[in-house]
Parts: structure tokens; C-alpha cells; sequence
């Protein structure tokens, strides 16, 4: 559920101008602010350049049918930082913000953008190079796209040395009993 700043769900109601606000965090602590309103936006600290690196965001398709949601995030190649960073230190499963400002007639942020959705890059940059134009593409997939991968820790001694080098406690657990009765008599 949204919920909405009634500054937000003024502006809502009424004529509004807004634009996105995308926050990319990327490998080496790097992170990127781009939006592609005509001016530099300032929110929550922070400034998303309109510096005509972002050329556009796909928009995300929603239907009844359980799939995975992917978009792309396109900005120009000509610039050559985007490609380098992209392509030099893997990015994949990073995770990208994309959120809707609303804008006051002055161009400033009324409070609080709302959180779109947050991605994940799940592939290498395509880079295209043609005689009109050059694009990096970054595709990315809904938070979700890894929801059946396994997580935490098991009861193995090689889980428990992970954490814990030292600690034998668990070096006898592939031996235990399959019935044991936990809780009670």
C-alpha cells in the first residue's frame, strides 16, 4: 500500500507536475542519482542530476499472470563514465530506487516522493554503437526475481564455520536421530 503525504495527495488531486527520481547502488559503494526532470533535483540530502545522461526508463508492464517484472534503464553511451562503470566491475544483483517526485510550481519537492519499486540488475550492460547514436542499456527484474534462492544458514558444520571457525557444535548434526520429539513429552 501507498501511503501519501497529504501534501503529496494534494498535489495529486490537483494539477501537478512531477518527475523520476532513480537511485542506483552500484559495486565499490558507488551511487548514482539521475532524474529526468530539466533541472538538478534536490531531495532527502541528495541531488539527481538532470545531466542528459538518462535517456529514458522502461515502463513496467503489470498483468494477472505471476511473472517477474523486467524494465531497462537507458542512458548514453557517449559518455563514456556510465559504460565504464557498467562494464568494469560487475553490477549484477545491485539495486536500483526509482520514485515519483511531485513538484511544487518553483520546481521543488513536496514531500515525500513515493517509492515506485525497487530493482535489481540482473544482466550485463548492452552497449549499442550505431552512426546515429550509442545507448547502455541496463536491464533489471522486480526485487522478487530471487525469491526461491536459498538463504541463511543451515544446520552443517560448514554453516556453522562460516561464522563461527572455531566452533565444533554442529560437527556431529548429520548423525542426530530423525524423530526427535521437540517441545514436550
Amino acid at each position: 500500500m501507498i501511503t501519501l503525504t497529504p501534501q503529496v495527495a494534494a498535489a495529486v488531486a490537483g494539477e501537478h507536475n512531477y518527475c523520476h527520481l532513480i537511485r542506483m547502488e552500484l559495486a565499490n559503494n558507488t551511487v548514482l542519482r539521475f532524474t529526468e526532470a530539466g533541472f538538478d533535483i534536490d531531495w532527502n540530502g541528495e541531488t539527481f542530476g538532470a545531466n542528459g545522461l538518462l535517456l529514458g526508463v522502461d515502463a513496467p508492464s503489470f498483468n494477472t499472470e505471476l511473472r517477474i517484472g523486467e524494465i531497462g534503464l537507458s542512458f548514453t553511451a557517449a559518455d563514456q563514465s556510465i559504460v565504464a562503470l557498467m562494464l568494469n566491475v560487475p553490477q549484477i544483483n545491485r539495486v536500483v530506487y526509482i520514485y515519483r517526485a511531485y513538484l511544487t510550481p518553483f520546481g521543488q519537492v513536496i514531500p515525500d516522493p513515493i517509492l515506485l519499486h525497487s530493482w535489481v540488475i540482473n544482466a550485463d550492460p548492452d552497449v549499442t554503437d550505431d552512426t546515429d547514436s550509442a545507448t547502455c542499456t541496463v536491464r533489471m527484474a522486480s526485487e522478487w526475481a530471487d525469491f526461491e534462492a536459498p538463504r541463511g544458514r543451515r544446520t552443517t558444520q560448514n554453516s556453522q564455520a562460516r561464522y563461527f571457525p572455531q566452533d565444533k557444535g554442529l560437527e556431529f548434526a548429520t548423525q542426530v536421530k530423525k524423530d526427535i520429539k521437540w517441545g514436550g513429552a
